[in-house]
């Protein structure tokens, strides 16, 4: 439900053309942040679903250190890796504190 409501909030403020650049401005820090809790959460989300298919996994007999349970295993791995990556990458990209401009896309 979050999702969507940052989704519609976000195509109005960013996408209306007669939207002010002060408003803009304002709410793309708090933008930004949603949307960066949102793909933690998902990857979180992520990581329990393998966890849960390896729990299924092993109680229909998989072996504990079988080449499935490795498989997802490593998957769940180079998830949070790659979620770690995009999260550094976002906070890395942040603007400068002089730089609070905002051009609208057209």
């Amino acid at each position: 439900m979050t999702y969507h409501l940052q989704w519609i909030y976000g195509f109005v403020v960013f996408f209306y053309p007669g939207g002010s650049s002060e408003i803009r401005r304002d709410s793309l820090p708090w933008h930004v942040l949603l949307g960066m809790f949102i793909y933690v959460v998902a990857v979180g989300n992520a990581c329990l679903g393998f966890l849960e298919k390896l729990t299924f996994l092993e109680v229909n007999g998989l072996a504990k250190y079988g080449s499935e349970a490795f498989l997802v295993n490593f998957t769940a791995i180079a998830t949070v890796l790659y979620g770690v990556f995009v999260f550094l990458t976002i906070l890395s990209q942040g603007p400068t504190a002089d730089d609070h401009s905002y051009s609208a896309i057209a």
